[in-house]
C-alpha cells in the first residue's frame, strides 16, 4: 500500500482524492462522505489489509483515524513509531 496504510484505507473507502489526509485525532463522524456505505467499505478495506475479519466490538470501537492505526498495529500490520 501507500506510505500511510491508514490514509490509503480511508481514501479508498471514502473515494477521496490524494489531498485527503486527516490526523489521527480526526473523528470518523467529522469526515466528509462517510455515510453508511462508506463505513462498510472502510471495514472491508481494513479487513483486506488485515487478511482477517473484524469482530463487532472492534468495528464499533473505530471512532477516530487513530483507532484504525492502533487496530492495525495491534494485529501486526502496521509499524508504530516510538
Amino acid at each position: 500500500m501507500a506510505e500511510d496504510t491508514v490514509i490509503e484505507i480511508l481514501r479508498n473507502a471514502l473515494q477521496m482524492e490524494d489531498e485527503f489526509a486527516p490526523s489521527d485525532a480526526t473523528r470518523l463522524d467529522e469526515m466528509p462522505n462517510l455515510d453508511s456505505m462508506a463505513r462498510v467499505r472502510m471495514v472491508l478495506e481494513i479487513e483486506r489489509v488485515l487478511d482477517d475479519r473484524l469482530g463487532m466490538e472492534e468495528i464499533i470501537g473505530i471512532e477516530t483515524v487513530g483507532h484504525i492505526r492502533a487496530l492495525l498495529a495491534a494485529k501486526g500490520k502496521l509499524q508504530v513509531e516510538g
